[in-house]
């Protein structure tokens, strides 16, 4: 399976050479600067370039792209603040009102009017997966040509958090009454317009030059993303120039490239917990003593070190630490007695357990390597399945997998939290359900008051702990590398960049 693999990794870097020397004599610009486009080296290929068909995060990374929504979440701050909308007021617990922007063009053409906002939610609303970030608006009307009025079925004090998110991006109505396929044909209101996209190799953006939005109007004219799930062959690829910007730097190069001369490494603390997901609706991980045997047995100092060469730090909870509401109450640590504690507890014989292990790129699988290596100290199999990123995002969706290892990074804790309710079944139909989850995360959603909001949202952290909904590994630190002469990089500790302000200098 592996010597299959790097093979193909091989084949990768050799299109990839073949594809800088065709398209090298277009590199030059009309203002001097000596280059008008960007080749990107990403980790993965998206599943989709449609806002409502995924989530995942390259997915959300080309949707950035090519949409807007009526509110952006700042890279910088991971602030909500306007986008398409030019202000917006509350009028009550659960009643908001928007103010579009005048002038903003979708690529078609069409104006951009009250009624596409309309009608992109209600589309959304057609996709279950939305219900997190949707379900909580009753009521989306359009009041004239660019006012909108959103009534909520309650207090809804995450709205505008859920208005950035990726399912609730506005398309043109136009497109949507014709049943456009939006990952084929992807047209918003974004900073870049949609070339062309060669499955498995590269995605192909151009600059739209009547983007509304003057100060984030896109300075490099041609994006080209190309495809190299290795991590070595992306980075070999920066140094050679075949590439200017890779969005992962392998663990085992980050030294090499910080010490290499025109090349910088961008170092990003985040907010991106790495957890073991497990079937808990049709496995024996349904059981809560089994999940929390797991999570004791696993050495996470060694995960990172081991995986990642001490380029990360351990979690031991399931929400991330560096929110405000961030908690360690009934977080886990290596302990191999309670993990025989909670083993006994469970009652079952664990040499009859096989954890299948689903792994989406190479880091993923040098992490299941090692959780394989301490399972095996309480008698549980593990093996490890690598597969192509589309094939992973199908397997997800159903409850035929055993786990997964799987990663989230929202602007905001209570974001993450409301993961934690049932409803995220319609998109993730074998993760961790419970009553007591269902009631707390309800509770949360429609207090307005910030203070016992915030500390709601760390009693459901805690409780999420205890029920162990899922087996937290390590939380990342990002490393983007790029060419020296690449200035304005903006890099979210979300996992996203911000390539519109980027330019040659």
């Amino acid at each position: 399976m592996r010597k299959k693999w790097m093979r193909k990794a091989l084949s990768i870097s050799l299109a990839l050479a073949m594809s800088v020397g065709i398209f090298a004599g277009c590199a030059e610009a009309s203002d001097g600067s000596g280059k008008d486009s960007l080749k990107v080296a990403l980790t993965e290929e998206p599943d989709y370039l449609s806002t409502c068909d995924h989530d995942s995060l390259m997915g959300v990374q080309m949707n950035l792209l090519t949409y807007n929504g009526l509110i952006r979440i700042d890279m910088e701050t991971l602030a909500p603040v306007c986008d398409l909308a030019e202000s917006y007021t509350q009028d009550s617990d659960t009643e908001w009102t928007f103010i579009l922007k005048e002038g903003v063009k979708f690529h078609n053409g069409d104006e951009l009017t009250a009624d596409d906002v309309v009608a992109s939610i209600e589309y959304a609303k057609t996709f279950e997966a939305s219900a997190t970030y949707t379900a909580g608006m009753e009521k989306v009307e359009a009041v004239d040509g660019k006012t909108v009025k959103i009534t909520t079925n309650g207090p809804q004090p995450n709205l505008l958090y859920d208005l950035a998110y990726h399912y609730n991006l506005i398309l043109p109505k136009s497109l949507i009454d014709e049943g456009n396929d939006f990952s084929a044909n992807p047209i918003g209101t974004g900073p870049y317009k949609f070339v062309e996209w060669n499955k498995g190799n590269d995605i192909l953006f151009e600059a739209n030059e009547e983007y509304f939005d003057e100060e984030r109007k896109a300075s490099i004219k041609n994006l080209d993303f190309v495809i190299i799930p290795e991590g070595s062959t992306r980075d070999m690829a920066l140094e050679s120039g075949q590439v200017d910007f890779v969005y992962s730097v392998d663990s085992a190069d980050i030294e090499r490239l910080q010490n290499t001369e025109g090349i910088e490494v961008e170092q990003i603390v985040s907010v991106e917990n790495f957890f073991l997901y497990l079937n808990c609706v049709t496995t024996e991980f349904e059981d809560t003593n089994l999940r929390l045997a797991i999570a004791y047995a696993l050495n996470r100092e060694d995960i990172v070190l081991g995986a990642l060469n001490g380029y990360g730090t351990p979690s031991y909870s399931t929400v991330s630490m560096g929110y405000p509401e961030s908690t360690d109450e009934n977080a886990y640590t290596y302990d191999l007695d309670k993990a025989n504690e909670y083993l006994a507890a469970w009652g079952g014989d664990p040499s009859t357990v096989t954890l299948d292990i689903i792994c989406s790129n190479s880091t993923k699988v040098a992490i299941a390597t090692i959780i394989q290596a301490y399972l095996s100290q309480i008698g549980i199999n593990v093996t490890i399945n690598e597969m192509d990123s589309a094939s992973y995002q199908a397997a997800m969706m159903t409850t035929d997998l055993t786990s997964a290892i799987v990663s989230w990074s929202p602007a905001n804790a209570m974001t993450y939290v409301n993961r934690f309710n049932s409803e995220r079944r319609n998109n993730t139909p074998a993760c961790w359900a419970s009553d007591k989850l269902d009631e707390m995360t309800s509770e949360m959603r429609v207090n307005m008051d910030e203070a016992s909001r915030s500390q709601q949202i760390t009693d459901i952290i805690a409780e999420a702990n205890a029920e162990c909904v899922f087996v937290p590994l390590y939380q990342v630190n990002y490393f983007r590398g790029h060419n020296a002469d690449l200035k304005n990089v903006v890099c979210s500790a979300t996992g996203y960049v911000d390539f519109c302000t980027m330019s040659w200098g």
